[in-house]
């Protein structure tokens, strides 16, 4: 098998070292963080100290970045495989230089490594476009910022609003997003209902808020209870609708959680992905 970190590509940056030829590799600036910790991860070459500020145009095409358990690493061979996370695109400048920030999602705790959606790569990898970064295939200098390992502190590692708002939406919304994907989430993380809106079975229903790319599909929604078993999140289509001052649509997917407790949703277009964390509770 060839090693995957040497593809050879268009852009410089992603070409460091320059000795190694050509090489395609993503590093983290901490090795371990938290749901909503933010983080940043450079285009190999690209200087620790880099800010957007710093880059030069004409820019190249963009790179999308995604999360995947390192122990999946080897089983990935599509950017449409579930167990992909994304976690944002990152757009190399002149001098191959790229940099984005992400808030990291609550998943599973465990290492994880960078697999990257390359359209630019096709006409320098036989046509290939799609990889997944694996550490021991990494220059040696840089193969331990080559994996985030996630960690949770809390019980119900609730998400809080990112500021990551979605293009053309009113800014009054607590929104949390990958700037393909967003979700109005509770400004504190949690959903309290009172009693009277509890079924006879123990069910509270909700409508969850999304904004998609592009922005007339609407995503495909699930949800998982982490604190304790339960059936999954039921989610009962998607209402397109608009912000009276809003550029573009958004969706309401009515959903109904089987009980009140710590519950992980997920939203899903494509290859794109947004998780997040609510507490459910009932006052």
């Amino acid at each position: 098998m060839k090693k995957l970190a040497f593809v050879a590509v268009s852009f410089v940056a992603l070409a460091a070292p320059r000795g190694a030829g050509a090489a395609v590799f993503f590093v983290f600036d901490q090795a371990t963080g938290l749901p909503n910790d933010r983080v940043k991860v450079r285009a190999g070459g690209t200087p620790k100290g880099f800010t957007l500020k710093e880059e030069v145009k004409p820019f190249q095409r963009p790179v999308r970045l995604y999360l995947v358990e390192n122990d999946a690493a080897t089983k990935v061979r599509s950017r449409f495989d579930p167990r992909l996370n994304f976690i944002g695109s990152l757009v190399p400048d002149k001098n191959g230089r790229a940099l984005l920030t992400f808030s990291v999602p609550p998943l599973d705790p465990g290492a994880y490594t960078i697999a990257y959606w390359c359209p630019g790569c096709a006409a320098y990898s036989r046509g290939r476009t799609f990889f997944v970064q694996h550490a021991d295939r990494v220059a040696p200098g840089y193969r331990s910022q080559t994996l985030l390992r996630i960690e949770t502190t809390q019980s119900c590692p609730v998400t809080l609003p990112n500021a990551n708002r979605p293009p053309g939406q009113p800014r009054t919304v607590p929104w949390y997003g990958n700037g393909l994907l967003w979700a109005g989430v509770a400004s504190d993380g949690v959903y309290a209902v009172s009693q009277d809106r509890v079924a006879a079975d123990g069910s509270i229903g909700n409508k969850l808020l999304w904004v998609t790319t592009p922005p007339w599909r609407a995503p495909t929604v699930s949800g998982e209870r982490l604190d304790s078993p339960a059936p999954p999140l039921r989610a009962l289509g998607a209402n397109k609708g608009s912000f009276s001052d809003a550029a573009n649509p958004s969706f309401m997917t009515p959903v109904v959680f089987a009980t009140a407790g710590c519950w992980r949703v997920r939203a899903r277009l494509g290859d794109v992905s947004l998780t997040y964390v609510v507490s459910v509770v009932v006052r």
